[in-house]
């Protein structure tokens, strides 16, 4: 029982990291119907943006948060150019663009950090094993199940409560509607890229400081893709809930059975959701009429 608890604690850790990705993926589709296949790259890229900051002379709060605004303001401007003058071009074109995003920010990581794979954090934190319930959980698990949790709620809440937060899902659920109420929706499908970009750094950060920092992060994008489309492309909800069942799926697998299979497990159960329920599990089911 004790190896279950601390998988089941490591899985909802990993979970809530795949669920914030998931949000900016998300967030972006609903807004402009756009996959963004950058959103690894984006993981990557942030995370070693916080390696590099972390190593000044600055407390690691000032560090992040610096990081954060620097990430966020460059999300807002990748919207503003090259994506924008896309706006009345075919779907595919603009996907080609976020994969071109993801080819430049992974050519550029390999650049500046080809050296350093496999690193680590600068310690934040003393790590060390606390007993709950009889139960031995390291720290460092425990302040990213917290972390994850209160970041899932302060997205709930600002998308739920704060002004930004409503014209943004405005936008995202009709564009002209949302124009005719006085919200200007090209800001609002910016500030989607600009949040996106954060939870990415954010997520980056801290598998990468559970894991040590690679350029395999790029793969979280995917399993990040895979817990949108098991929770549904147009809820937020549903990215967090596929997020936290990727991630305890993930985990038991690689704690029972094997590590290979728990590389294979994201897009098994996005399969099988998809079979039976095209349009994820809190999905909206479209209806056309003719």
């Amino acid at each position: 029982m004790i190896t279950f608890f601390q998988l089941l604690i490591s899985g909802l850790s990993v979970g809530f990291i795949y669920g914030l990705i998931a949000v900016g993926f998300v967030l972006i589709f609903k807004s402009s119907q756009i996959f963004n296949f950058a959103q690894g790259e984006m993981v990557m890229f942030g995370a070693f943006l916080v390696w590099v900051f972390l190593n000044y002379d600055i407390p690691p709060v000032v560090a992040i948060i610096l990081v954060l605004m620097i990430v966020g303001a460059a999300g807002y401007l990748l919207e503003r150019f090259p994506l924008r003058p896309m706006i009345g071009q075919p779907i595919f074109a603009t996907i080609m663009i976020t994969m071109g995003i993801g080819v430049f920010l992974k050519g550029l990581a390999l650049l500046l950090w080809s050296r350093h794979i496999g690193i680590q954090y600068p310690s934040v934190i003393t790590e060390k094993t606390i007993n709950i319930l009889g139960v031995p959980l390291s720290n460092v698990t425990i302040g990213v199940f917290v972390f994850g949790l209160v970041m899932v709620i302060i997205l709930g809440l600002f998308f739920n409560y704060s002004r930004t937060g409503l014209h943004m899902r405005a936008a995202a659920e009709n564009h002209q509607l949302a124009q005719s109420m006085g919200i200007k929706v090209t800001r609002a499908i910016a500030q989607s890229w600009a949040i996106a970009a954060i939870v990415a750094t954010i997520g980056g950060f801290l598998l990468g400081y559970m894991r040590g920092i690679d350029f395999g992060l790029i793969e979280i994008g995917l399993i990040a893709i895979a817990a949108a489309l098991v929770g549904g492309l147009e809820s937020f909800k549903g990215a967090v809930v596929g997020g936290l069942i990727i991630g305890v799926a993930q985990t038991f697998t690689g704690g029972y059975v094997g590590y290979g299979l728990k590389e294979v497990v994201p897009f098994l159960i996005m399969v099988l959701v998809l079979i039976f329920k095209p349009y994820g599990l809190f999905g909206l089911v479209k209806i056309e009429r003719v």
